[in-house]
């Protein structure tokens, strides 16, 4: 069944034989553990209002005592879901400029992996060039400078 879905555009398009079959495939599927399903949603609202990881460490850290979603119990994930949701959505430059931020740190992450700097060897980095300890405490324009610098670094195993 599922080979006729990549046929179909649309489940409109399936006939009545072909929706059954699909209804029966979904059925027969293993159903998610609820703090799965419910950081699937929290990662849709993150997205939704534009958060930043270092934002959303700071809410679980301040609410709930921890650093990590995957941390929370499921009362907690819930409780955290709600609030998501009650938030209203912020305009579109402000969730443009955390989707960019977001982009710059994964950047990063491909650079610092390249160059096999280990977490301690970037921040003395931040530390000496901007007396910060995290690049989710730079500007955006400090974040984009340490990643062309990252960029500017040979890669240590091509020698260039």
């Amino acid at each position: 069944m599922a080979g006729t879905l990549f046929f179909r555009k649309s489940l409109t398009l399936l006939t009545e034989v072909e929706l059954l079959d699909f209804l029966q495939y979904l059925v027969s599927q293993p159903t998610p553990p609820l703090d799965e399903v419910l950081i699937a949603k929290i990662n849709v609202e993150t997205e939704r209002l534009g958060q930043t990881t270092e934002q959303r460490q700071e809410h679980l850290k301040k609410n709930y005592e921890k650093r990590s979603r995957t941390l929370l119990t499921e009362v907690e994930l819930l409780d955290f879901l709600q609030y998501l949701v009650s938030q209203p959505t912020p305009p579109l430059d402000k969730v443009l400029i955390a989707q960019t931020d977001n982009v710059l740190i994964a950047q990063t992450n491909v650079e610092l992996q390249r160059l096999g700097w280990t977490p301690e060897q970037g921040r003395e980095h931040l530390i000496e060039t901007y007396g910060k300890r995290s690049r989710f405490f730079l500007t955006n324009e400090e974040l984009h400078e340490f990643l062309q610098y990252l960029q500017s670094q040979p890669d240590p195993i091509a020698g260039f």
